[in-house]
C-alpha cells in the first residue's frame, strides 16, 4: 500500500509539473529574445544565418537572461535618494538645535551660579556687622566716639605738593572720597 501512495503522488506530481510546463510554453510564445542576444547565440553557435538579426520565440524550455540593471533597483534608488533628500536637512537642524540647547544648558547654569552668589551677598547685606564694615570701607564712616586718621601720600602715590597744584585742575582718577579731601587740600593751601 505505501508504494501505491507513493506512485500516486509522483504522478500528482508530474501531472502538475507538466500543466507548469504547458503553461510556460503557452506564455513564452509571446516573448522574443532581443536582437543583440539572438546574435551572440549565433556566433558561439558558429554560424550565421540571415534569421539571426530576426527575432526567435523563446520556448519554456530555454531561460531569458536577467538585465543586468533590473527597474526595480532603479526604481529603489531614487526612492531611497528621495529619502535621504528629505532626511539630510531634518538631521542637520536635529544636531544644530541639540547643540544650541547644549549652549543654553551651559547658559542657565551659570546664570545659577551667578545668582547663587547674589543671593548670598544679598544675605550678607541683612548682617548688622558687615554692613557697618562696608560703610568704614566704603564712604569712610566712623560710628561715634571714634576716630579715624587719613594718612596722606602712601607708598602707592607719589606725594604731590599741595602748592604744585593749580586749584582749578581737579583729579578725575580718584575716587570719590579721595577727590572730596584733594579739593579740600586745595582749598585750604590756597588760603
Amino acid at each position: 500500500m505505501p508504494n501505491r501512495r507513493a506512485s500516486s503522488s509522483e504522478v500528482k506530481a508530474r501531472a502538475a509539473q507538466a500543466r507548469r510546463l504547458a503553461e510556460r510554453e503557452q506564455v513564452s510564445g509571446e516573448i522574443r529574445t532581443p536582437a543583440d542576444i539572438t546574435a551572440r547565440r549565433v556566433k558561439r553557435a558558429g554560424g550565421s544565418s540571415a534569421s539571426g538579426s530576426a527575432k526567435t520565440p523563446v520556448s519554456a524550455a530555454t531561460t531569458v537572461p536577467e538585465r543586468t540593471f533590473p527597474g526595480r533597483m532603479i526604481v529603489l534608488s531614487i526612492v531611497v535618494l528621495v529619502v535621504i533628500s528629505f532626511l539630510v536637512p531634518t538631521v542637520h537642524s536635529f544636531f544644530q538645535q541639540r547643540s544650541e540647547m547644549l549652549e543654553l544648558e551651559a547658559q542657565i547654569a551659570a546664570e545659577r551660579q551667578e545668582q547663587a552668589q547674589l543671593q548670598s551677598e544679598l544675605l550678607r547685606w541683612d548682617d548688622p556687622d558687615f554692613v557697618r564694615q562696608q560703610a568704614r570701607e566704603r564712604i569712610n564712616l566712623v560710628m561715634p566716639g571714634e576716630r579715624r586718621y587719613q594718612v596722606m601720600g602712601t607708598a602707592e602715590e607719589p606725594s604731590v605738593e599741595a602748592a604744585e597744584l593749580d586749584s582749578a585742575e581737579v583729579r578725575q582718577d580718584l575716587p570719590w572720597a579721595e577727590a572730596l579731601w584733594d579739593s579740600l587740600v586745595r582749598s585750604a593751601a590756597t588760603d
